[in-house]
């Protein structure tokens, strides 16, 4: 299931990334700094954006429902449901009889 906001924040991370690989990059040669260690910076600067990237669009692909009655601890998070599965796990959710509330 794709969703556009997720891909939009990931498309933008990884494109912030990038540009700041490359400015640290330009940084570096112009210090000197070997070809090696230009690499591995980069890399680093992009692989962590990559990671955070995942982390965001994984965030925003979830959906989470909790149970509306005090003191109840019930909540379900979804990742990649249908619609007709996500209104399935809300009404569970939400309806505090429905998944054992009298004890």
């Amino acid at each position: 299931m794709n969703h556009p906001k997720s891909m939009v924040a990931e498309i933008l991370i990884l494109a912030v990334s990038g540009g700041v690989g490359a400015s640290l990059a330009l940084q570096l040669a112009e210090h000197g700094v070997g070809i090696a260690a230009i690499v591995c910076a980069v890399c680093a600067v992009v692989a962590a954006g990559v990671a955070l990237a995942a982390q965001v669009g994984q965030g925003l692909r979830t959906t989470v429902y909790t149970c509306p009655a005090k003191g109840c601890r019930v909540s379900i998070r979804a990742v990649g449901t249908s619609p007709e599965e996500l209104q399935r796990l809300r009404d569970l959710a939400t309806d505090h009889g429905k998944h054992g509330g009298t004890r």
